[in-house]
């Protein structure tokens, strides 16, 4: 009887070892992203799904990295007369399994779509090999795994070898690139270095979204835009967490958006740390900007990627519900679009949806309760006035979404004199050792003379 268990390990080993590793390159970028090599194996991009083609004691099963097993398509008799042809007793190979179109682009949700109806449609792409008769293949063994393959799988039709070539310069990546993907349409290439390196060239794809939060610039840059948090809208009027950006943005434009979003501050239930592990003060969803990315992940090492969705109401943003979503790669502000208006059209979540397929499933907000670390309030009176600064110190508890930091630190500064009464501090962290500094610095630099704690 088949393992799956094993092959599912080793499915779930490669996607994060070897697979989660591409480097995504747009194609403007080959010549100057892609590193010098004596040559590189190219070989088309299918959209599909990762599968691991399993076959052992005469059974043949399709297994990828979420456990799941498929064992009546119509190719798997394709498979077990190839591999009794070649003499194969076992073997492991990866490859992607889509639907084929003939002539047309072939998407994923084609092949989800026919997936259930067992259409003899489906394809499969083999790409790599883990093992064959108990011989595991090294990862660096790409030319002669791809020896091995075309040499299976060359009476396959349904079952294939990816189709390759061998080139020596990145001049040929970019003609074959503009054949395989702006002529033949496929979804992108792969390319793979002597070197060891493995890049995957797609175009860029173009979204648009709203900014609902940013973080300003520290030391000399001081007042102006570092980053900004965006979202989309989905069908049911929330506002979904796609991005964080920071590039792109001349100083111009850092200094000019940090002075409207600064006038639009709203408060949050919700904190979202930026790259820099800063709090996003967030703001009022009312600017909206194009973006560019490289390319749109549904999933990471740790499996299926989601994000938070918020409630925007009485200028206030509460956590909805984790939805799945996507990390976007190298994504780069490219304008402010004035021409549209925040609404579900022209900043609709299915920009995605339309490019990428995620999972149906939804998580409800079932979370665990913050721990509060360390708690401090200060008071001070002066000319009848009474000030109030607090300081908060929690564990968040939450730190395995990728949208919670594990800490976080919160500065309360009341002064009823001041134009601006009440001021706030946000900083979070992973690091049991910065908040504790953090916190420890905090009290140092605003505790001074007159202030007295509170009980």
């Amino acid at each position: 009887m088949m393992n799956f268990k094993r092959f599912i390990d080793q499915a779930l080993d490669y996607k994060n070892s070897v697979a989660s590793k591409y480097l995504p390159v747009d194609h403007g970028e080959i010549l100057s992203k892609i590193r010098e090599a004596d040559h590189y194996l190219l070989s088309v991009k299918y959209d599909g799904h990762f599968y691991l083609l399993c076959y052992e004691n005469g059974k043949v099963v399709f297994i990828n990295s979420g456990g799941n097993v498929i064992e009546d398509l119509p190719l798997i008799d394709d498979a077990k007369t190839l591999f009794e042809e070649s003499e194969i007793k076992k073997a492991c190979i990866a490859g992607e399994l889509y639907f084929n179109k003939g002539n047309e682009r072939s998407r994923v949700f084609d092949l989800t779509a026919n997936l259930d109806e067992k259409s003899p449609d489906i394809f499969f792409a083999a790409f790599d090999i883990l093992s064959i008769d108990e011989k595991k293949y090294q990862r660096d063994e790409l030319f002669n795994k791809h020896t091995k393959l075309d040499k299976i799988f060359s009476k396959g039709s349904r079952i294939h070898s990816i189709e390759s070539k061998t080139v020596s310069s990145r001049k040929e990546i970019e003609d074959y690139y503009k054949q395989a993907v702006i002529t033949d349409k496929h979804e992108g290439v792969i390319v793979k270095s002597a070197e060891g390196m493995i890049y995957k060239i797609k175009p860029s794809v173009t979204l648009d979204g709203v900014i609902i939060g940013y973080v300003e610039s520290e030391d000399e840059r001081e007042g102006m835009l570092r980053e900004v948090l965006v979202a989309m809208l989905t069908e049911d009027n929330c506002y979904q967490i796609t991005a964080k950006i920071g590039n792109g943005f001349s100083d111009d434009e850092r200094k000019g958006l940090f002075k409207k979003l600064e006038m639009s501050k709203v408060d949050s239930n919700y904190i979202v740390a930026s790259g820099a592990k800063v709090a996003f003060t967030m703001v009022k969803p009312e600017l909206i900007l194009e973006y560019t990315s490289i390319d749109l992940a549904a999933e990471n090492s740790k499996g299926p990627i989601q994000k938070m969705c918020l409630k925007y109401e009485g200028s206030l943003f509460t956590p909805h519900q984790l939805r799945p979503c996507v990390s976007s790669m190298s994504p780069v502000f490219v304008r402010l679009r004035d021409d549209k208006n925040v609404n579900k059209d022209d900043i609709r979540f299915s920009q995605i949806t339309d490019v990428i397929e995620l999972e149906n499933s939804e998580n409800k907000l079932d979370l665990k309760q913050s721990k509060i670390i360390r708690r401090e309030v200060f008071c001070k009176e002066v000319k009848g006035k009474k000030m109030v600064r607090k300081f908060l110190l929690w564990e968040t508890n939450k730190s395995e979404h990728t949208d919670y930091p594990k800490y976080v630190f919160h500065f309360t500064d009341f002064s009823p004199s001041r134009k601006d009464m009440l001021k706030k501090e946000i900083r979070v962290t992973d690091s049991n050792k910065q908040v504790d500094e953090i916190y420890k610095n905090s009290i140092l630099e605003n505790v001074k003379k007159g202030w007295e704690p509170v009980k």
